[in-house]
């Protein structure tokens, strides 16, 4: 009897000696949704009438059992058009019922990987027993359950669940590879992850953490800034507190224990020697604006913070597929507006801030009507709004005074 596989984590398909011959069912969406209805519960003959309701939810029709007998007949000449048998039955049809045929020989790659990832995760399980059960698990996740169902209710329980297990999977691989110091094993498993669900803070932040363990600082740096950047775009949020302290330990650690004075002063010069504004994290521009800060105690003199903000025509925040390419296009107009002295940092989704030292308040609002004026002259064809408010930098108040100790 020929092989059957059948592949429901990622994409939707089905092979017969390892040959696809659902190619052809994703033209159909109806076609597409009975195929995978009936796998999903090959254990069983499902009523005619659930069939109906999962395919057709609130829908009336005249006939929708006929519509259901026409339906399965087509799926069986679908894959009979895409290379299966002319005389394999895949569907065992009844006056009351359907059923995915149980005499096929069928391996489902769903419960595959719970069975793996149930066996890998049992608290029985030997330390290389779970490693071995797992990583099989994670290669077999292709992605999320029925990913091109497009949120159908009845495939959103098992995708919640395949999901959970394969986060759980995941993590205790990471414990079991940490334990044992094999930290390019857990990268290069955090980043298929991510291919799959790039929002995950969690694992997000143990791949910053072992690229900082493997001395790959600078590119757990640089993952932390594009996560940020990501969160901003797609969730209008910071990353957490824990993942920010993890981000400022792993800068420290760029700074070496009885380095000479000249190394120091290479490593801080910038390198980067593009005209414009500074640009960087708000967490980085947070540290700056307070030594600014106690600069203008100390010494005197003046600065302003400016906060642009992007609306659009009904004064509300822009989408977000729309808004990211404003903000892109607005914080590099600004940099190239404003002097070398000047930093820009994004504070949320549709706001950046500016840092303005040595101005007056008049000069300041000059500043933010020439970016806004800038901005509209470059990109005239997006239609947002840009406003702006100006505060002055407030000296924090010195207890006690300061002065050099010889």
């Amino acid at each position: 009897m020929p092989m059957v596989e059948v592949r429901m984590l990622g994409r939707f398909e089905i092979y017969v000696d390892d040959q696809l011959v659902s190619g052809q069912i994703g033209r159909s969406k109806k076609l597409k949704h009975l195929a995978e209805y009936l796998i999903l519960n090959h254990d069983r003959a499902v009523p005619n009438d659930e069939i109906i309701e999962a395919l057709w939810p609130g829908q009336e029709s005249k006939n929708p059992r006929n519509a259901l007998k026409i339906l399965v007949h087509r799926l069986r000449m679908t894959l009979a058009a895409g290379g299966a048998p002319e005389d394999m039955e895949f569907i065992i049809a009844r006056q009351r019922s359907c059923r995915w045929n149980p005499a096929l020989d069928c391996i489902y790659d769903f419960e595959h990987f719970e069975a793996l990832c149930t066996a890998g995760l049992s608290g029985r399980a030997s330390e290389e027993t779970a490693r071995v059960r797992l990583l099989d698990a994670c290669k077999r996740y292709r992605g999320r359950f029925l990913s091109d169902a497009g949120g159908e209710l009845w495939a959103s329980g098992p995708e919640i669940r395949m999901h959970t297990y394969y986060l759980r999977a995941v993590h205790r691989l990471i414990e079991i590879l940490r334990g044992r110091g094999q930290f390019d094993q857990i990268i290069a498993l955090c980043r298929d992850a991510l291919e799959i669900d790039q929002m995950d803070e969690s694992i997000n932040r143990e791949l910053i953490f072992a690229l900082a363990e493997s001395g790959r600082n600078q590119e757990a740096i640089q993952h932390y800034n594009q996560i940020t950047e990501l969160y901003y775009n797609q969730l209008g949020v910071q990353p957490s507190e824990e993942l920010r302290g993890l981000y400022h330990r792993i800068a420290a650690v760029e700074r070496k224990v009885g380095a000479d004075i000249d190394s120091i002063c290479a490593d801080l010069r910038e390198s980067d020697t593009q005209p414009g504004a500074f640009v960087c994290p708000y967490e980085i521009f947070k540290d700056i604006y307070r030594l600014e800060a106690r600069s203008l105690a100390r010494y005197g003199g003046r600065a302003f913070i400016g906060l642009l903000t992007v609306t659009d025509n009904r004064v509300c925040q822009p989408e977000s597929r729309v808004l990211a390419k404003v903000m892109e296009r607005l914080i590099e107009s600004a940099r190239m507006s404003l002097r070398r002295g000047d930093m820009i940092a994004r504070y949320s989704p549709a706001q950046i801030v500016v840092m303005l030292p040595t101005v007056t308040y008049e000069m300041g609002q000059m500043v933010c009507e020439r970016l806004t004026r800038n901005f509209k002259r470059e990109n005239p064809a997006m239609n947002v709004a840009i406003s702006y408010n100006l505060r002055p930098m407030e000296p924090p108040r010195a207890s006690d005074k300061e002065e050099y100790h010889m």
